[in-house]
């Protein structure tokens, strides 16, 4: 009965042995990386804001009318004078008809004035007429002559209203925001269409006050969007801030082949640099801790060839493109887990996968 005592016990023995020696095999490797502290880091400000062609327009009729035809759609693309629109003439045309018939009575009588004024002259060379006979004819020229003046500074008015009755586009670019129909009647100088120039556009932004005092006209600036991402040139930064805003306004000229459109979103990329120490690491070495507070595991070595896992919170300072800037109680030569921090725990024996 002892013997088999004894051999229980040393089975025992054997088998913890032998689980311990698997345990030792088993330590999980970890992947991970060696903090390097730094005093400062550099964030890369996003600002939004809107592409706008270079020159827009609100246009409308100087005259207030009847509006008789519309010759552009919404969205069309127009030419440098080109007739977008025309009010209604008809009323203008027959007064410049009345006005050219004045024209020619006036002008009649002035002609035959002067054929008087000619034959009294000779008359009065041979003492036939008077001085006051001449004097007479003299001033009734000069009435002649000034109703004739205004016979034609009124067809040069009608001609000009009825030149005025066309609206023409200012630039070449595109219609937008039409609000006109035939038919309507408009008043003078109502806003009834928006033209774009659309050939190169601009975007333009509100920034910080302190970004904006760094920046220099003609540097080039990333803008991206739906059209993608585009290097643009700085065009003019705003001296005075918005007091609503509290922010400067930078307007960048876009590229010439920038597939960009009026209305399109832009996203305006500024680096920044901010004065606080902290680390870089991967965003999967970050764990997420109690109330919603932020962890890393630290190597921390044990033995020759083992390390120990420990948990150690930190504050997320900033994050950019798959990296975490933070702080906490860790410092230059530190090793962190990089990644995998699934499968862990804290206080777990493991080993370094890089070894």
């Amino acid at each position: 009965m002892k013997r088999f005592y004894t051999a229980a016990t040393l089975l025992c023995l054997a088998n913890f042995l032998l689980v311990g020696a698997q345990a030792e095999t088993r330590l999980h490797p970890v992947n991970y990386l060696t903090i390097q502290e730094q005093s400062s880091y550099e964030a890369q400000r996003l600002f939004a804001g809107r592409v706008i062609g270079s020159q827009r327009a609100e246009i409308g009729f100087e005259l207030a009318g009847q509006v008789m035809s519309v010759s552009v759609e919404d969205g069309e693309r127009v030419e440098t004078g080109q007739v977008l629109a025309s009010l209604d003439t008809r009323g203008l045309e027959i007064e410049q008809t009345e006005l050219n018939s004045a024209r020619i009575e006036v002008s009649t009588r002035l002609a035959q004035v002067d054929k008087d004024l000619i034959r009294l002259q000779a008359l009065r060379e041979k003492a036939y007429v008077s001085e006051g006979q001449l004097e007479t004819l003299v001033s009734k020229r000069q009435a002649t002559a000034a109703q004739l003046a205004q016979v034609e500074s009124k067809l040069q008015g009608v001609a000009l209203r009825i030149q005025k009755s066309k609206l023409l586009a200012p630039f070449a670019g595109e219609i937008a925001g039409m609000q006109l129909e035939a038919g309507v009647l408009v008043a003078a100088g109502q806003p009834l269409m928006q033209i774009v120039q659309s050939s190169r556009s601009e975007a333009v932004f509100g920034i910080s006050d302190q970004l904006g005092r760094n920046l220099v006209v003609g540097q080039p600036l990333p803008v991206m969007g739906d059209f993608g991402e585009w290097q643009a040139n700085l065009i003019s930064v705003s001296q005075n801030l918005d007091w609503r805003t509290q922010t400067r306004t930078v307007r960048v000229s876009m590229p010439a082949d920038a597939p960009a459109v009026d209305g399109n979103t832009a996203y305006l990329i500024l680096p920044e640099t901010r004065q606080v120490a902290g680390f870089w690491v991967p965003l999967q070495a970050l764990l997420e801790d109690v109330r919603g507070t932020w962890a890393v595991y630290q190597i921390v070595s044990r033995e020759e060839g083992r390390f120990q896992l420990k948990k150690r919170s930190v504050q997320v300072l900033y994050q950019y493109e798959g990296q975490v800037y933070l702080s906490g109680g860790l410092g230059s030569g530190d090793r962190v887990v990089s990644g995998g921090i699934h499968r862990l725990a804290p206080e777990l024996h493991v080993i370094l996968a890089q070894e």
